[in-house]
């Protein structure tokens, strides 16, 4: 549509200067498809601080950070998108394949967590309910140690095959998405490997519902020693001390907790992962996406879909090997980039020109 707008030089050169701006900032995400990158630096919000609770044996100071953007080499990226539906845990309590499920020499429904202490061992972290609460809560001082890991002789094994967080009704990938996971690790090392792969539809799994049906494809192997770090933890230092606690009741985090002990000194290190790295275009809809072992090796996307099936779900994954990864309770928000200034320029340029213009149409008609 043409008002009969004429510009000055010097704003129609700014103008021309913003739009392409934009433009290239558009098409550089929409074509750029880098493999996924560490995280090397962190923000956070406002503390809060509730009331400090007990519950299974640990002592919680209900404090929480949450994350405002991460420092990547792409640039900063913020937690504007969605947040997941749900998180779901899926298990394979019967790896005997007999029938009988939470036997002795099955691999057991265990969930420990791995959470930073102060120095009377009091957790700085709120006190949830469950796994699911933990991940959608987004508190980086608590996590789940060994989710992967398999066998009933170590009670730090938490004995999952897969993690999946859904998305109802489904999400419409945007140019720029991308996905961020943090791990606590040994002083020096940068991270743990896992898969990821995103789904496309959901339904009736192994007698649960909301199940990924479809995968995009096999998904992404995450390798060791990718992350960055380290970066600060929510007390604001790049080492804390750790301790865990093995609850026996699947996702559920009530009882009382076995074997609390001291796990030392750790560092928080972080990845992104973009949903291009996933394979995954914009404009694409999804269900939502599944962690797994780096040991998962499917020969096509429809492998992935039975968590159940040992052939591509190993139920002796070690502690030592992928089932080290320590997820802490993240990555069920999609992050996006924070727009540079220019961006920020160029749109005020535009709301500016459009205010003007507008002006101009309506006194020309008003006369």
């Amino acid at each position: 549509m043409n008002l009969g707008i004429k510009f000055p030089s010097k704003l129609r050169q700014l103008l021309t200067t913003g739009l392409k701006t934009v433009a290239l900032a558009g098409l550089f995400q929409a074509v750029y498809s880098p493999a996924q990158t560490a995280v090397t630096g962190i923000t956070y919000g406002s503390l809060a601080d509730g009331a400090n609770t007990s519950s299974g044996g640990i002592n919680y100071l209900n404090r929480d950070r949450s994350v405002s953007t991460v420092a990547t080499g792409l640039g900063d990226y913020q937690f504007t998108g969605p947040l997941a539906t749900n998180v779901y845990f899926r298990r394979n309590t019967d790896s005997n394949n007999n029938g009988t499920q939470n036997q002795a020499s099955d691999n057991p429904n265990n969930s420990t967590l791995i959470y930073q202490v102060d120095g009377s061992n009091r957790a700085y972290g709120d006190y949830n309910a469950n796994l699911e609460q933990m991940f959608l809560d987004g508190n980086l001082n608590t996590g789940i140690r060994n989710p992967f890991a398999n066998g009933a002789g170590t009670s730090t094994n938490s004995n999952i095959e897969r993690i999946d967080f859904y998305f109802s009704g489904g999400y419409t990938v945007q140019a720029g998405d991308a996905l961020t996971f943090f791990d606590v690790e040994n002083v020096g090392n940068l991270g743990d490997g896992f898969r990821i792969a995103a789904y496309t539809s959901v339904g009736l799994v192994n007698g649960f519902s909301n199940a990924p049906t479809a995968y995009a494809n096999t998904g992404l192997l995450v390798p060791a020693e990718s992350f960055g770090g380290p970066i600060d933890n929510p007390q604001g230092t790049e080492t804390g001390n750790y301790r865990r606690a093995t609850f026996t009741n699947g996702n559920t985090l009530s009882g009382t907790a076995s074997d609390i002990t001291s796990i030392g000194e750790l560092e928080l290190v972080g990845i992104m992962i973009s949903f291009a790295d996933l394979g995954i275009t914009a404009g694409t809809t999804i269900y939502g996406y599944s962690l797994m072992a780096g040991d998962v090796a499917p020969a096509a996307a429809a492998n992935l879909v039975n968590w159940n099936s040992n052939a591509y779900y190993p139920t002796n994954t070690s502690s030592t090997g992928y089932g080290d990864m320590d997820f802490m309770g993240f990555g069920a928000q999609i992050s996006r980039p924070v727009p540079e200034p220019s961006a920020y320029g160029a749109i005020m340029a535009l709301c500016s020109l459009g205010f003007l213009g507008g002006r101009r149409w309506w006194r020309r008609h008003a006369s």
